[in-house]
């Protein structure tokens, strides 16, 4: 998509972070308003945005969870809406040095006018930033960046001493809740390459329905609960996202640098079904008119000689019945 000459390592310098995917980068940098001009459905910031704005809450959460643990859960949320509101994010841009020259922009507009609007490029931007520091280099990377950035210079000399927590297992339910939104919506980033962001919320919406918890609840295997239960002496067994915190903190104790992407893989690999997601996905695509071949080629990924036997994975994918997932229509 590059079609002007950038300086990545300017921007890398003022970010003070190194991709490995320059391309990532600059995409995180390419606002709508200048990605329309290609024809291309990756070709803006929008979807890492999305993925953004979930880890970014996640990030927060994690931290005062382990940093505030003496808050009350109305405190928490609290701290984490006033984190993450548009003129934090927005200034944290501009602090980096980015808001004069980044994003790439196609608009009237000066950027000292956009910069005061509620919703603005610049935010959007951050989010989109974070969403591909974690897509380059995981979230431990990504969490590290935003605390140095955004958590730590507003936070860090408000901590106490005071590590009694206050009412555990409502923190627990808070950060096992945005934990599993996080995880929902990185998983349905990654299996639907291109797709805008409202379907991968709608697919995301899925994978935490009510009902589908229900159904997770129901595999949860007696190892699992072993380990769950020696995390938290008390939790409900009815919920899935506490359980999902509690499997979050093992995995923190044994590796935090793996924490997020082993909770991803034990959510992934005990209770989802790929081919039902890729079935749901493909008929909310098939419905919002997108065409047959591009799902073929983009989303299952068969190209070129390899497109027939993608025609052949496509029918046998929609041709599934008896599917358990729960579609937004049910839920």
């Amino acid at each position: 998509m590059q079609s002007i000459k950038w300086n990545s390592s300017l921007v890398q310098e003022k970010i003070s972070f190194n991709f490995k995917n320059l391309d990532l980068l600059f995409l995180s940098l390419s606002d709508p308003s200048y990605g329309k001009q290609f024809n291309r459905l990756d070709s803006d910031n929008e979807r890492l945005e999305s993925l953004g704005e979930t880890l970014l809450a996640l990030i927060v959460i994690d931290y005062l969870y382990h940093h505030f643990p003496y808050l009350t859960i109305s405190k928490m949320t609290a701290l984490r809406d006033k984190l993450l509101e548009n003129e934090k994010l927005t200034n944290l841009w501009f602090n980096l040095g980015l808001g004069e020259s980044y994003p790439f922009l196609d608009v009237k507009e000066e950027r000292h006018m956009l910069r005061v609007k509620h919703s603005n490029p610049f935010e959007k931007s951050l989010k989109a930033l974070v969403g591909a520091i974690h897509v380059d280099r995981g979230f431990s990377n990504c969490y590290n960046w935003v605390n140095k950035h955004l958590i730590a210079p507003l936070l860090e000399r408000h901590q106490k001493d005071d590590k009694e927590r206050f009412n555990p297992q409502k923190q627990l339910n808070l950060l096992g809740q945005t934990l599993f939104k996080a995880v929902s919506f990185d998983y349905s980033y990654q299996i639907l390459p291109y797709v805008n962001p409202k379907e991968l919320r709608k697919l995301s919406k899925i994978l935490i329905s009510k009902k589908q918890q229900t159904e997770y609840l129901k595999k949860l295997t007696p190892e699992d609960w072993e380990i769950i239960t020696t995390e938290q002496a008390k939790i409900s067994k009815k919920s899935f996202p506490s359980l999902l915190g509690a499997m979050f903190i093992h995995f923190d104790s044994e590796n935090p640098k793996t924490r997020y992407r082993n909770s991803q893989k034990w959510f992934k690999q005990n209770y989802i079904n790929e081919d039902e997601i890729l079935y749901e996905a493909i008929a909310s695509l098939l419905k919002d008119g997108i065409p047959q071949k591009w799902i073929i080629r983009e989303i299952l990924g068969y190209k070129g000689k390899n497109y027939n036997r993608g025609r052949e994975r496509f029918h046998e994918l929609m041709d599934q019945s008896g599917s358990t997932i729960i579609s937004l229509e049910e839920e």
